[in-house]
């Protein structure tokens, strides 16, 4: 007897390696565009997360200027001017009780958070959409209403895949 492979049995073993390659790879797009939403979707709750752990922390290092305070820090969603980031700031006022508890003018821009390729923001409700942390008591303030309000960011891939992470104005996030 000879010792060695027929050629019939190479071509059935290369053709089994071929289809089980081929059905494992033939998603692998897809499946790469949901991880990347997966991964961005827990980003957004890292970063809502950070932003009330450094507003409980009372993070210094940052300088409103002008003699103002920080008030809190934050996250804003704003899909018109950009559908593909949000803005994490420290929420600055004269007076921290007078404060509006959004992104505007006085406040400091502290990083924008751009989304993974291909990964936008779908909607946020409401919209646009400012929830800010202050201390010493954890409120979360959701476009300025601190009780009863739920944040909602809606995520979604260029196939609209969607998921979703939701704040309450306890400080809960959750995603779905």
């Amino acid at each position: 007897m000879r010792k060695g492979f027929t050629l019939v049995e190479l071509i059935v073993t290369i053709s089994v390696i071929a289809i089980i390659s081929a059905v494992v790879f033939v998603d692998f797009n897809g499946t790469e565009k949901r991880l990347a939403l997966k991964r961005a979707s827990y980003q957004v709750a890292q970063d809502m997360r950070e932003a009330e752990e450094m507003a409980l922390a009372s993070v210094s290092g940052t300088d409103c200027g002008g003699g103002q305070s920080i008030c809190g820090f934050g996250l804003e969603f704003n899909t018109t001017s950009f559908p593909n980031s949000y803005l994490v700031f420290a929420d600055c006022s004269n007076d921290c009780a007078s404060s509006n508890y959004q992104y505007g003018a006085n406040d400091k821009s502290i990083k924008r958070i751009f989304l993974e390729k291909d990964i936008q923001i779908q909607g946020v409700s409401p919209s646009p959409l400012d929830i800010v942390f202050t201390a010493p008591d954890p409120v979360v303030r959701i476009n300025n209403i601190s009780w009863g309000n739920e944040g909602v960011i809606t995520l979604k891939t260029p196939q609209n895949e969607t998921r979703t992470v939701k704040v309450n104005s306890a400080g809960r996030v959750e995603i779905e």
